[in-house]
């Protein structure tokens, strides 16, 4: 088809383009410019959160001790192993949390986790959160600009609030969560673009080959519809066809050599083989380059799960409010909770990054709970684990209790912010300065 002014009308093209951008995994993708740091060193730095539900019994969770001696209480001791990757925090303020005005307590802690963005009621509202900051300051030159998966499923809402509160915990910007991708399978195929449950390499190939085929010619002829634009439109339509190429990239192009993906996750497995599966998928996603932002929800917040492969048979929100008699169960069920965290930083940790160190070595993992103790809804006590060292930047192997004061969550992002060299000293509604401690 060739373009003629009487054919190129702004419909046409417009349907053409539409046509373009539903193809698979063309959602939230940009031109990219690679940080200068990487460049030098050859290792990007990575941001990964493993987000854990209904809070930690702080007296499981967190380390009696401050300081490089500090010991590990019964919920923590799956990441002892990793104590010197570890940075355990405690006593930080979810300032957003406490201020959101809708309803339940569970919707307000995990809604505004990951944005210090209180919501004024139930309904969407919501900001950006800080693994999408840090894409946009960033720009990572990977496939995928973030990725975002969760091993729940749909569930029950918290009272009147939007299901996307306890639901997903990334945000592109108000009013724009980001849904976590659930299947392993899903997510595996979106890594490996052309891989499809069952088909053959040579399948595989031939579906890359057609998708080419198609951007191709989509790509030829707006090439040519541009030389008959003004200068303002010429230069919107060539940022479009950049990114566009660009696109053509991470459709086609496989993970690499060196990224073998392995078998595809099988479909319908259960819950506990599902987040093993995941676990696996985003080491792969890692250490392959395929993206240097993603987080993770072990479940969704105010989950009621039972875990029973570990003998904890209540569900688990109605564990953290069932006291003492239950209190054995919900131990056992954050207890593997942490040894699946434990499961993705020991693996992060025996891959061999570019410049001969982890992969662990260049990533800030952060195991982030949405409150303190669950039963009564604290949102006072916060307690992160940092883990890994983001490129020399965060100095690990430490508990640090932060005053009764309590400093705010939002701190906690600050110091992040820093850690991945941007120049930025608040996050949100409560972060105004790094915490101290974290950094060199």
């Amino acid at each position: 088809m060739t373009w003629t002014k009487s054919r190129a009308t702004r419909r046409m093209f417009l349907g053409g383009a539409g046509a373009l951008v539903a193809l698979p995994a063309l959602e939230w993708f940009h031109a990219r410019e690679a940080r200068s740091d990487e460049l030098d060193s050859g290792a990007p730095l990575r941001f990964l959160v493993y987000f854990l539900p209904n809070g930690r019994v702080p007296g499981n969770w967190i380390p009696p001790e401050q300081g490089a001696d500090f010991s590990f209480p019964f919920t923590l001791a799956p990441l002892a192993a990793l104590k010197a990757d570890l940075l355990c925090l405690s006593n930080l303020d979810h300032v957003a949390g406490r201020q959101a005005t809708g309803t339940g307590d569970h919707a307000k802690g995990t809604g505004t986790i990951l944005n210090s963005a209180p919501f004024p009621n139930g309904n969407l509202h919501g900001d950006i959160s800080f693994d999408q900051l840090l894409v946009q300051r960033l720009k990572p030159k990977t496939r995928f600009a973030s990725l975002q998966w969760g091993a729940g499923e749909p569930m029950a809402c918290d009272f009147a609030a939007s299901c996307s509160y306890t639901q997903a915990i990334s945000w592109a910007g108000p009013q724009q969560p980001l849904a976590p991708t659930i299947s392993p399978l899903t997510a595996f195929n979106q890594l490996f673009a052309g891989t499809d449950e069952g088909s053959t390499t040579e399948e595989q190939e031939r579906r890359r080959q057609s998708l080419a085929s198609v951007l191709d010619y989509v790509l030829d002829d707006a090439d040519h519809f541009q030389k008959k634009l003004g200068k303002s439109d010429q230069a919107k339509l060539d940022e479009y066809l950049t990114s566009v190429r660009e696109l053509e990239k991470r459709i086609t192009e496989p993970a690499g050599e060196s990224c073998d993906s392995g078998p595809a996750p099988a479909a319908g497995l259960d819950y506990e083989h599902r987040v093993y599966a995941f676990n696996d998928l985003i080491v792969l996603a890692l250490r392959c380059n395929q993206t240097q932002v993603l987080t993770f929800m072990i479940e969704n917040g105010l989950s009621g799960r039972t875990h029973d492969f570990v003998q904890s048979y209540g569900g688990h929100h109605a564990l953290t409010h069932g006291g003492a008699g239950v209190a054995p169960e919900l131990a056992r069920l954050e207890e593997w909770e942490a040894k699946m965290a434990a499961d993705v930083a020991t693996k992060l940790k025996n891959a061999i990054d570019i410049d001969g160190t982890s992969v662990l070595d260049n990533t800030a993992m952060l195991l982030l709970p949405d409150m303190g103790m669950g039963g009564s809804h604290d949102h006072t006590n916060l307690a992160p684990v940092l883990v890994g060292k983001c490129g020399g930047a965060l100095v690990p192997g430490k508990a640090i209790h932060y005053p009764a004061t309590q400093l705010p969550l939002g701190n906690l992002y600050v110091s992040l912010l820093h850690a991945f060299d941007v120049n930025q000293d608040t996050f949100g509604i409560d972060g105004v300065a790094p915490l101290a401690g974290l950094t060199g």
